[in-house]
């Protein structure tokens, strides 16, 4: 059994160009995102374009020594296939290039539970959340390349395995994507995580010191 990260990263994708470069402590959101990944003792892929302005993402996961995937700018989940494809894997944990906060320590829970239990559908540490990754087993994803309702929301069985859950497919819904503005929102999210880098005058080390920030810092305060 193969598993991997991938990173599904474009820079001018959006309302908010180069969000994820947007720096914290003298790195992008996406170098952050990387650098944390490749310490899970799992390959790490950067899914990309050819596109001209995805080069500097390129030029940042060959520095840091990740895996790239150069596929279509336009389709993400052929994209996910390919890099999928490339590296045989047999599962992967799909990692948001905009979301460096993610828990090291849970995320190798959740792909140990993933080896521990081999053939489940999607794995996560209780309900999905950005803190933890999800796991997902990637013939799904090669399976639903000609689906033309490939955006959408997978109902799932639940089933209790230890400290994690684990889930096996038993109908589907289509999702509103639209219900609320993401640029804005991870906008937001963004100049938060900028805040408790300059609380804590570094890239916070474990999520010990995400919770001592967020209790020291008034986020409420200067909010109109």
């Amino acid at each position: 059994m193969k598993i991997g990260v991938i990173i599904l990263a474009r820079t001018n994708f959006g309302r908010w160009p180069d969000k994820i470069l947007f720096p914290l402590c003298r790195k992008s959101i996406f170098e952050w995102v990387v650098i944390k990944a490749l310490t899970l003792g799992v390959p790490v892929i950067v899914s990309t374009t050819k596109n001209i302005e995805d080069q500097i993402l390129v030029d940042i996961a060959e520095r840091l020594g990740a895996i790239v995937s150069l596929g279509n700018p336009d389709d993400r989940n052929e994209r996910y296939a390919q890099a999928i494809i490339e590296n045989k894997l047999d599962y992967f944990l799909p990692i948001s290039p905009a979301v460096p906060f993610f828990d090291i320590e849970y995320t190798c829970k959740l792909i140990d539970g993933v080896i521990a239990n081999p053939g489940y559908h999607v794995y996560s540490i209780g309900t999905r959340t950005c803190a933890v990754p999800y796991a997902v087993k990637t013939q799904e994803v090669i399976n639903n390349l000609d689906n033309p309702d490939r955006d959408q929301e997978i109902l799932y069985k639940r089933v209790r395995a230890k400290d994690f859950m684990l889930y096996d497919h038993v109908g589907s819904e289509l999702r509103n994507r639209y219900l609320f503005n993401y640029n804005i929102a991870f906008k937001i999210q963004a100049e938060n995580h900028k805040r408790i880098c300059d609380h804590l005058g570094h890239f916070p080390k474990n999520y010990d010191e995400i919770r001592k920030a967020l209790l020291e810092i008034d986020f409420v305060k200067g909010i109109k």
